[in-house]
């Protein structure tokens, strides 16, 4: 697997990219999820890699069942997929993806079942706008 390194925000976008593209290679491509949203969600659940639960845990989206415990960050990545895919939160989300949305900035407004938080769509759209768009190319 694609080791997810946090020295810096540019190392960690970079590869979790590499991650996510490598990931891809198994899924079918109407399975797939965006890398900005993918990236974006990432970034605010580990506050760009650096959070204890990202480094200790390799769980790079909050994701609980107790806190869960990761053998890589990779896998946490794959199991983010999985859920995305899967589980009945998010069939909002694979109904756009199946009707051919493929903007993450659309795709984002399904996710509000992520987290507790009202604003969080709001939260990963910034990302993907202020800080991840025209500064890195993601595919």
């Amino acid at each position: 697997a694609v080791e997810i390194k946090t020295n810096t925000k540019t190392l960690f976008v970079y590869s979790l990219n590499s991650c996510i593209k490598d990931l891809n290679k198994t899924i079918p491509t109407e399975k797939q999820i965006p890398s900005e949203l993918i990236v974006a969600q990432a970034v605010i659940e580990t506050a760009w890699g650096t959070s204890r639960f990202a480094n200790e845990s390799n769980n790079l989206f909050g994701i609980h069942q107790g806190l869960k415990v990761y053998e890589t960050k990779c896998d946490s990545v794959k199991d983010y997929m999985r859920i995305i895919n899967e589980v009945f939160a998010y069939a909002e989300f694979r109904e756009m993806r199946g009707d051919g949305e493929t903007d993450a900035l659309v795709l984002a407004r399904t996710l509000k079942r992520w987290a507790a938080e009202d604003h969080y769509t709001d939260l990963i759209e910034d990302v993907i706008k202020y800080n991840l768009r025209g500064k890195y190319t993601l595919d």
